[in-house]
């Protein structure tokens, strides 16, 4: 497949297409299917369904692998590996042992071998198998779970879609599967919320999320060092509480000194956490913005009403302060 070409094409439930490039080859295998409600979607039953994903896939052309039916299976099972694994990486959770087992023995067989051909372009070498396709998707898995886009693993950023990508974007701004699809979806949601009876709706109320407040600061530090520094005891402290300890595994609870209880909703290190904060719903993240700089978002929402929403800016403007005070931000 040619650099311009990367990408799939996935079909929605009411028939129409639209085009998905997750960024890695490892993350193409998973529009096949995977593990639990994902099974719905099971498109690996046969030799020739790994051959044509292979195909379609962001592998050059003239790949012609001979596929067993045994082979069908692994790749079935490493599919599913990866989901959980992705997944994990995704929400800041910790990788299972027995998903990582699956992957690295994909890996240690015989990858595909490649070869230049007479007039200098590049072809397959004949007698390509399964299991050596499936030895190359497993060490792009590797390569992405260990490389330095690990952090850029994201779940799509609609309630309603399970899709994973890279964001490997030099801003890191990517947020959609792709913005045909939810992307454009959201931005009609969202016009629709705003202008719904003929009225435009007050500012900061939306339908979905009630009144909501946001603040941002552009940083002039690496995503790295703000991140390490909001989710550190001193940040936590700051904009969450003091002595409170931020939790990051999904549905693990907390409790401020002021009395305000919560549960983690998402945690994913280097990009957001997203969590309840008493009866609203709280979010803190940090995107690149150009060379060496960083935004940090706070982001509030389901408050009880205006009033609320007018209080709660004033102090989220105030944290900002304290935050960027800390780091040295003048």
């Amino acid at each position: 497949m040619s650099e311009a070409a990367r990408g799939l094409t996935l079909r929605k439930p009411d028939g129409r297409s639209f085009r998905f490039d997750p960024g890695a080859l490892c993350l193409e295998l998973l529009t096949t299917g995977g593990p639990g409600d994902f099974a719905y979607f099971e498109v690996l039953h046969e030799p020739a369904d790994l051959v044509r994903w292979a195909d379609e896939s962001r592998l050059p052309d003239g790949l012609e692998p001979i596929v067993a039916p045994d082979e069908v299976w692994a790749a079935r099972a490493l599919r599913d590996a990866l989901w959980r694994l992705t997944s994990a990486r995704a929400q800041g959770r910790a990788l299972n042992p027995a998903d990582l087992a699956v992957v690295n023995e994909a890996a240690a067989q015989i990858p595909l071998a490649p070869r230049i051909t007479g007039r200098g372009g590049r072809d397959w070498a004949p007698g390509a198998t399964g299991t050596q396709l499936l030895s190359v998707v497993a060490r792009d898995a590797v390569d992405l779970l260990t490389g330095p886009y690990a952090h850029r693993i994201r779940e799509c950023g609609s309630h309603d879609c399970r899709l994973l990508f890279v964001d490997t974007s030099r801003p890191g701004r990517r947020r959609w599967c792709a913005m045909e699809r939810c992307g454009n979806r959201s931005k009609v949601r969202a016009h629709r919320v705003r202008h719904e009876g003929g009225r435009t709706m007050p500012e900061g109320l939306t339908k979905d999320a009630g009144w909501e407040i946001g603040v941002s600061r552009t940083l002039p530090l690496p995503v790295a060092a703000v991140w390490e520094f909001v989710a550190s005891q001193e940040g936590v402290a700051l904009w969450l509480g003091d002595g409170v300890r931020l939790p990051t595994e999904k549905g693990e609870s907390y409790e401020t000194g002021d009395g305000i209880a919560g549960e983690v909703r998402s945690y994913r290190p280097g990009d957001r956490v997203r969590l309840t904060y008493g009866t609203s719903t709280l979010q803190i993240a940090v995107s690149a913005s150009g060379e060496g700089r960083t935004v940090l978002r706070i982001h509030q929402e389901r408050l009880a009403n205006a009033e609320e929403r007018v209080r709660q800016r004033a102090h989220w403007k105030a944290v900002m302060g304290e935050i960027t005070d800390a780091l040295g931000v003048a």
